[in-house]
């Protein structure tokens, strides 16, 4: 399985929440470039990934349901390709889908967090099933142990492989 560094957008544009919430024409600019670039960056990038960055945009612990529309809208008029896998929104580039046949290390990201496309590649490489994967995957990553999320995740990424 071939490993690549994670590649991570850094210029981020600071915004506040109130500065999306009144809709400036300036402000629209900013959110734009800084979706924009995550997702070229990025991908492909889970939308809950794509929230960590907005986070860090926006210096919240939590981005707000009003706050993820406004995103989203941006995100369709913006032309973002993007999947509803079962566990999260997989984001593409303008450019569309293309294959992924890389592992991205060095990222911080939850297993959960790693769209399946790329995911799959670590998995494939194991040629094993049930727990004997959960444990290799989990040893991958240097985990103690894997929430029930990550397991369900790991599941079904192998399923849909």
């Amino acid at each position: 399985m071939k490993e690549i560094e994670y590649k991570r957008f850094k210029s981020l544009k600071h915004l506040t929440l109130d500065d999306i919430y009144n809709n400036l024409s300036s402000v629209v600019n900013i959110l734009d470039f800084n979706i924009a670039n995550v997702i070229e960056c990025e991908a492909p990038v889970t939308l809950n990934t794509l929230k960590a960055r907005m986070r860090e945009v926006f210096d919240v612990a939590k981005i707000s349901q009003n706050a993820l529309d406004i995103i989203m809208d941006r995100i369709n008029k913006l032309g973002y390709y993007y999947e509803e896998e079962c566990f999260d929104i997989v984001l593409w580039p303008k450019s569309g889908k293309f294959k992924v046949n890389y592992l991205r290390i060095n990222s911080d990201r939850l297993i959960y967090d790693i769209p399946k496309d790329e995911l799959k590649n670590l998995i494939l490489s194991y040629d094993l099933d049930g727990e004997e994967l959960q444990r290799k995957v989990l040893s991958y990553f240097g985990l103690i142990r894997l929430t029930e999320k990550a397991i369900e995740y790991i599941n079904y990424v192998k399923k849909n492989a």
